[in-house]
């Protein structure tokens, strides 16, 4: 297949080199006449030009046979042997022996080298022999063999005027070198197009394999789930692979001819004169911000780039996104911390509830005598209320502790989450300047849930978030479809969470509000993931706080129970 592709691309190329080399051939013969003042005789250029203008329809003839015709090999030899003969014919016209178109036949042998195995490029050089001898021959029989002549008077018009002054022995040298010649230049062309042809057909491999290679390369670096930048020794950004421009959050013709520095914090360790041992094994963890405002933790890694006998020659980044491992490392050690609070929790509770009941009927008893006078009175009723307080507070702690247990149910969330923001709009802290922002879809959304507890932990997070807004402002509820999941995010404009309030917004006991008991939050976690979801919260001071929460559709939250 790679032989035909390449015969014909060289049958292409010959057909267009054939009408070059007649141009040519007429022009030369043309301009040397008019130079040496020798003009051309009737009987000379009549014959002369219809070899031309044959040589012509037949290379017109090669260019159709050429598109038609898919015996490539047919071509070859039918265009070399045509030109041959016509080359042949324009010899004798020319002067046979004086003709100064002898050299054509090297030209065609040459092609015949290109286009033909070696073994019948000798072949073409034979046959291009046995023409030029035979048309010799014929031209030279009267002087050369005057009896042949006679014998035969029929041939005695194919002699020359010249060839009465041919001796025998020059005649017969010329032979010998035209022999020589043309099987001399098909064995020199015929050894250097096997050369070509073995050079390109390895070169044509080697090439193979380096795309071979390359292509092996990008689909490396392309496939690779990390992120993957190459930068120069000054530190321009030269590759990003796309996992490293979608961890970035920008694209790769935007990052590339950026200084790394101007984008990642670990693009100063190239220019910190740090030694090649030290980059090696250079890694940092750095907090980076996203074009559009989201905050990432990046695990970054740094090694030189060399190439073997050239040395440096950039450097080499290496980076993945540590921002959920992260979140799943801090919720694992939630998990554990509010484990341990929760026995201790329960301990407590158990060891206090006696007691404390204890404590409250004996006030209830002591407020029945009618001799206590008025300050003992508010004293009681001080004791009592705070006995409830600490019960209920008790009562927390135990839910709190207690393995939570679901009835899952298959309810419309958006009927649920309405009726939830219907009594928060009663609540005595909702004042005219508060506001609630509905954004729902405009037809049901059924899930499989706890429905009193999903409505516990709606209400907790909408009750925060009244109090964070004691001047008034916006609560926005929204519910999002997607395929396997359900999103319903809470969103106000309170005073919102520091950074230290953020990391332990779900622990036990971290209330930000003067009455509250730091449990509503913790339970509200317990809640979420005993469904199999997620609760996440973002926040700034002063900028109000957005908690998302994620529950899985009916069949995962079957599978959560």
């Amino acid at each position: 297949m790679k032989f035909s592709n390449q015969l014909q691309q060289w049958l292409s190329w010959i057909i267009k080199i054939r009408f070059v080399i007649i141009t040519f051939v007429f022009a030369i013969d043309f301009s040397l006449r008019q130079l040496l003042g020798q003009p051309a005789s009737a009987t000379y250029i009549k014959p002369f030009a219809m070899a031309i203008v044959l040589w012509y329809v037949l290379g017109l003839f090669y260019l159709i046979y050429n598109q038609l015709s898919r015996d490539l090999l047919l071509q070859a030899y039918v265009q070399i042997c045509g030109d041959i003969i016509l080359i042949t014919a324009i010899v004798h016209i020319t002067g046979n022996l004086d003709s100064n178109y002898i050299p054509l036949y090297f030209l065609v042998v040459i092609m015949a080298s290109i286009v033909l195995p070696r073994s019948q490029a000798f072949l073409i050089a034979a046959f291009s022999f046995i023409c030029l001898g035979s048309v010799l021959e014929l031209s030279y029989l009267s002087s050369i063999y005057p009896r042949f002549a006679e014998q035969h008077p029929a041939l005695a018009h194919l002699v020359t005027p010249s060839a009465m002054e041919v001796d025998p022995g020059t005649f017969e040298f010329k032979l010998l070198a035209s022999l020589f010649g043309f099987f001399a230049v098909a064995y020199l062309s015929s050894y250097l197009a096997e050369s070509l042809r073995r050079t390109g057909q390895e070169l044509r491999d080697k090439t193979g394999e380096v795309a071979s290679l390359q292509a092996l390369n990008e689909n490396i670096i392309y496939s690779m789930r990390g992120g993957l930048i190459t930068t120069d020794l000054s530190g321009k950004i030269l590759v990003v692979n796309p996992a490293g421009a979608a961890i970035l959050g920008r694209s790769a013709e935007e990052l590339r001819g950026q200084p790394i520095g101007a984008i990642l914090e670990a693009g100063t360790i190239a220019s910190e004169g740090a030694s090649e041992t030290s980059l090696a094994y250079m890694r940092r963890e750095i907090s980076y911000r996203q074009p559009g405002g989201e905050e990432r933790i990046l695990g970054i890694s740094a090694s030189p780039l060399s190439v073997p006998e050239q040395g440096g020659v950039g450097y080499i980044y290496t980076f993945q996104d540590l921002t959920e491992e992260k979140r799943r490392e801090a919720e694992d050690k939630l998990k554990d911390r509010m484990a341990t609070i929760g026995r201790m929790a329960a301990a407590i509770a158990h060891e206090i509830r006696n007691p404390l009941a204890s404590i409250s009927g004996s006030v209830k008893l002591l407020q029945n005598i009618s001799t206590m006078n008025e300050d003992q009175t508010k004293l009681m009723d001080i004791v009592s209320r705070e006995s409830g307080r600490l019960d209920k507070l008790v009562s927390d702690f135990l839910v709190y502790a207690r393995e939570q247990r679901f009835e899952f149910q298959t309810v419309n969330l958006v009927s649920l989450l309405d009726e939830t923001l219907l009594l928060l709009e009663h609540h005595p802290l909702f004042t005219p300047r508060c506001h609630v922002r509905r954004v729902f879809p405009t037809g049901p959304v059924m899930a499989t849930i706890d429905t009193d507890k999903m409505r516990q932990v709606f209400w907790n997070i909408c009750n925060n978030s009244l109090k964070a807004m004691p001047n008034g402002g916006w609560l926005t509820a929204e519910i999002q479809e997607r395929r396997a999941r359900i999103s319903v995010i809470l969103s106000d404009t309170g005073s919102g969470f520091t950074g230290e309030q953020l990391k332990r917004v779900f622990e036990p006991f971290n209330s930000h509000f003067r009455d509250g008991t730091g449990l509503g939050l913790a339970i509200s976690y317990q809640i979420v993931k005993g469904h199999g979801g997620e609760i996440l919260v973002a926040s700034k001071p002063g900028d109000g706080a957005r908690f998302v929460i994620e529950l899985p559709r009916e069949q995962e939250a079957v599978k959560a129970s």
